[in-house]
């Protein structure tokens, strides 16, 4: 969801950087040398679209990430968040406890930053770190990270609180389904649609009973129809919590190439094998 708001917002929280000037980066040397490929969109771009190291990696990965996360601010250590994003994965699963638990310190000094900008990316890459794995239990969340990604949500500008659900959601935070529920009823009563869409993906992340309502309500209304990323959440939550056969919609969106990479992403969540 959020990955299609900051496109089209087009300088929301990108980064954007010279060539010139990433050909000398370390964070891109560390990130190519995994076999990361890199656009004109540099590390944050691959962060979007979910790409994966074709080289496997291993504890020493991390060194140039973790020492920037630590020692930069401003531009630095935003590239260095999504570095880190990019090598770990979703849930994390590349990363060594001890790696784990330094970019977790510097996530939560993040999303409590007088920046925007790192605010925003301290709460993207935490949310997919600390994701609930697609198998297997949940990780421990500290209070922490949970208490500073509120403190993202309750920002006023758009695309932070879209970074915030979309975190909370992914960390599957229960104590944030009230929350939720109530931005996403005053979301949809202001008409604010991609902020409405961001609150009903999260909580059908989260998955509480309390959703089911939600969720038929919206399947049967005009914001289950349109092209538009909140169409597709609306998709995702309906197949989540009510099993109605969504799938169909979601698979066929992988032909469109402005959500490909959204409906690839609830897919995995689905439970789809992905090439």
């Amino acid at each position: 969801m959020l990955r299609r708001f900051v496109a089209a917002c087009g300088v929301a929280s990108c980064v954007w950087i010279p060539a010139a000037a990433l050909a000398q980066s370390p964070l891109r040397e560390a990130i190519q040398r995994q076999g990361v490929p890199l656009d004109s969109r540099g590390i944050e771009g691959a962060f979007d679209d979910g790409v994966a190291p074709a080289i496997p990696v291993t504890p020493g990965s991390f060194a140039v990430p973790l020492a920037m996360l630590a020692g930069s601010d401003g531009r630095e250590r935003i590239e260095a968040a999504y570095a880190f994003g990019v090598l770990a994965g979703r849930s994390a699963k590349a990363a060594a406890p001890a790696d784990l638990s330094a970019a977790t310190t510097s996530f939560i000094q993040m999303m409590t930053s007088t920046d925007r900008r790192t605010r925003v990316a301290g709460a993207r890459v935490a949310g997919r770190m600390l994701a609930v794995p697609l198998d297997g239990a949940p990780p421990a969340t500290p209070q922490a990270l949970v208490d500073a990604a509120f403190t993202v949500l309750n920002q006023d500008s758009e695309v932070e609180q879209l970074a915030a659900m979309d975190a909370l959601g992914l960390m599957r935070v229960a104590t944030a389904v009230t929350s939720l529920t109530e931005r996403y009823t005053f979301y949809r009563g202001a008409g604010r649609r991609r902020l409405a869409g961001g609150a009903l993906e999260a909580l059908a992340r989260i998955g509480d009973p309390s959703a089911v309502e939600l969720v038929r309500q919206v399947a049967n209304d005009i914001w289950a129809s349109g092209d538009d990323a909140t169409a597709l959440a609306v998709m995702f939550a309906r197949e989540r919590m009510l099993k109605d056969g969504s799938m169909i919609a979601l698979q066929h969106a992988l032909n469109d190439n402005s959500r490909r990479v959204q409906a690839r992403g609830y897919l995995v969540e689905l439970g789809v094998p992905m090439p």
